[in-house]
């Protein structure tokens, strides 16, 4: 099996759903900690409450809990998602404070 799909394909999801929804988590936690070293250096630049500890943590147990609550759904032998399949619903890249 390819290294690339097996573990996709373990949860139930395509490469590249995987993909964008690991991508999504990346995206945001770039955002924090950006934010906290632009503030560690500079400590007059305050961290937006979007991005602060809390925000941060009730966006990864809304991601977590996300997951949980899915279903394993049947692939394409393939495992790859055929053209003008949509990627399902998985919040992507939605923030924390906007739920």
């Amino acid at each position: 099996m390819n290294i690339f799909v097996a573990h996709p394909q373990e949860q139930g999801v395509t490469y590249r759903e995987h993909l964008i929804f690991a991508m999504g988590i990346a995206s945001r936690l770039l955002r924090s900690v950006l934010a906290f070293a632009l503030h560690a250096v500079f400590p007059f630049i305050g961290i937006d409450r979007s991005l602060d500890l809390t925000a941060t943590s009730r966006f990864l147990q809304e991601r977590n809990e996300w997951i949980e609550r899915q279903e394993p759904k049947a692939l394409p032998n393939s495992a790859a998602a055929k053209p003008g399949q949509p990627l399902g619903q998985m919040p992507y890249f939605t923030s924390a404070r906007n739920s």
